[in-house]
């Protein structure tokens, strides 16, 4: 079962993103987010093993040493890849990038079977929206969408990690950004 560790927002984008993900699930389209039990994030690594309470330790002093931020979403978008995901496209800053890259020299000492596109160099920033879509899905998620104001912003308040599993998404660990 992959391990997730995300970048989670102010209550208000959440509140939005969970709308969205209701408006998606009652268009028939897909419940796979509001389902599995996930919540609106930014996933910055995911990997198939991991040690889940040494890299834990290392999250308390790496979320302390990192002051909320800003993050804009400026578009919808879909992955061409076969597991039919619709997101809200992620603007990519240097912030952004500084604390991804800080994140994985601490990642890279806990995680094996790192997936590649969440690696530095190849991460694509991005929130879902909906996955396991059909073609057909997509076109539907993508057109229920485009009804989302954008662009829009949320700022950055906590970091956690997550195991997931092909039913449902279970939080580890949770820990807030310094204030």
């Amino acid at each position: 079962m992959p391990f997730v560790v995300e970048l989670y927002f102010d209550t208000s984008t959440e509140a939005s993103i969970r709308g969205a993900w209701k408006t998606i699930d009652e268009a028939g389209i897909s419940d796979s987010m509001p389902k599995g039990g996930y919540r609106p994030h930014v996933s910055l690594g995911v990997c198939d093993h991991l040690e889940t309470d040494s890299l834990a330790q290392e999250l308390i002093t790496f979320a302390a040493s990192i002051t909320p931020f800003r993050l804009s979403f400026p578009n919808i978008g879909i992955f061409s890849t076969s597991e039919g995901v619709v997101y809200l496209g992620v603007t990519v800053t240097e912030q952004l990038l500084n604390v991804h890259t800080a994140f994985h020299k601490i990642f890279k000492k806990h995680a094996k079977e790192q997936r590649e596109y969440y690696t530095v160099g190849r991460w694509v920033p991005h929130c879902t929206l909906a996955f396991g879509l059909s073609e057909d899905q997509i076109v539907e998620a993508v057109t229920v969408c485009r009804r989302i104001a954008l662009p829009t912003s949320t700022k950055i308040r906590e970091i956690g990690m997550v195991e997931v599993s092909p039913k449902s998404c279970q939080t580890l660990y949770s820990f807030n950004l310094n204030s």
